[in-house]
């Protein structure tokens, strides 16, 4: 490979298992005038490092796609997407709507796949990623079986590396939704409209476990989003409560509860802002079994950290105030910048201003089909808990 990158002496990058990514100041040298999306060989001090796509404009300036000195071609991307489909096949259960390839964690940083029944929604989110399209799309419709591809490049990640947004379909289908199963329950996928692709595909292993709990009563699921845990809570026998600040997405919700034969006095959903929402709750003496948070992402950067800690804690802290004397209170972050320790910090410092004590009955991640790898922290991104609460004087 004639372009070249020689890392400094100091650059962590030392092999197989480690940080796919290759920050700007981590390079001493570039030859052979790699143009963006370019592929490039890795040189460190002990030599061969591997190979990846280059790109100046991005601070994470290279993404490592192979720890060996292969060629990166349709072959390359069949073997990767073969393993990232075998582990989909172990993992994943109860449903025809899973994420197939998850960028970094299944070793192609920039590329994600998510399968909606006989549907494939694509991403291509790096200018490298985007270099390669022809050979990945190959490689994607000679493994996976299809009726449509449709495609959702339009994330703030592609301005970013330099590329406009794309949206459309890639092959047939041309339709505007389809519909998926989760456990007993039925969504419609909206894939111009919806979003991230369609479905927060990420939190379905915590819908399916929460609607098999056995919780009972009154719920309140905030940031609902197109129904998510409202649904699987009303169809278990709760009366549910969803709201989300999307008229769109609540519009779709009312759809899905359609779908589902599900009546509208046991799950109702609104339109609103949830900080508004909760403190009119609040006013009003409401009451809940079961608090659900699941919030967007508060934090875009480690700058935004402190105001979305406040952010947190006043969303966790009012919700406890509408449960009944004895309920349970789910907690999510979606960002990568909050971790465990952080959210437990959060939410043990709203419990003691609202006097109330809590206990872990689980704690909660991402679905399976969004791997955890453990030399790339930032594939760790959901966590959550699912709290008991209870008076100060109650145990």
């Amino acid at each position: 490979m004639d372009k070249k990158v020689t890392l400094k002496k100091s650059a962590r990058l030392s092999g197989r298992c480690d940080h796919p990514w290759i920050y700007r100041s981590q390079i001493e040298k570039l030859s052979g005038d790699p143009l963006p999306g370019d592929l490039v060989g890795i040189f460190g001090k002990r030599g061969f490092v591997g190979v990846g796509y280059y790109n100046p404009r991005s601070e994470i300036t290279i993404r490592l796609l192979s720890a060996a000195p292969t060629a990166i071609d349709k072959e390359f991307f069949k073997r990767k997407i073969q393993k990232a489909v075998r582990y989909r096949e172990l993992a994943v259960k109860e449903t025809n709507a899973c994420r197939l390839i998850a960028s970094e964690a299944d070793g192609l940083p920039g590329f994600i796949v998510d399968r909606y029944g006989e549907v494939l929604v694509v991403q291509f989110l790096t200018m490298g990623m985007e270099r390669l399209r022809p050979p990945v799309l190959e490689a994607l419709k000679e493994v996976i079986p299809f009726k449509g591809i449709y495609e959702r490049s339009d994330t703030a990640l592609r301005s970013k590396e330099g590329l406009e947004a794309k949206k459309g379909w890639i092959e047939p289908m041309r339709g505007e939704e389809t519909i998926i199963q989760e456990g007993n329950i039925r969504y419609g996928v909206r894939f111009e409209a919806g979003q991230k692709t369609g479905l927060y595909l990420d939190q379905r292993e915590n819908r399916l476990e929460f609607g098999k709990w056995g919780f009972k009563g009154e719920v309140l699921d905030a940031f609902c989003y197109e129904g998510g845990f409202a649904l699987h809570l009303a169809l278990a026998g709760c009366r549910a409560l969803g709201i989300d600040s999307s008229e769109e997405a609540v519009k779709q919700a009312e759809k899905n509860r359609e779908l589902n034969g599900i009546a509208e006095e046991a799950c109702v959903f609104k339109a609103g802002n949830i900080f508004d929402e909760l403190r009119r709750m609040e006013r009003e003496a409401k009451r809940f079994d079961l608090v659900v948070l699941d919030p967007p992402s508060f934090v875009k950067s480690k700058e935004a950290l402190e105001g979305a800690l406040k952010g947190y804690k006043e969303i966790i802290l009012r919700s406890m105030k509408l449960l009944k004397q004895e309920g349970f209170l789910a907690v999510f972050s979606c960002s990568y910048h909050v971790d465990d320790n952080l959210l437990m910090q959060v939410s043990q410092s709203a419990a003691w201003d609202v006097r109330k004590r809590l206990r872990v009955v689980r704690f909660l991640k991402q679905s399976a089909d969004h791997p955890i790898d453990p030399f790339i922290p930032e594939t760790y991104y959901l966590k959550g808990f699912l709290f008991w609460v209870g008076s100060i004087d109650s145990l």
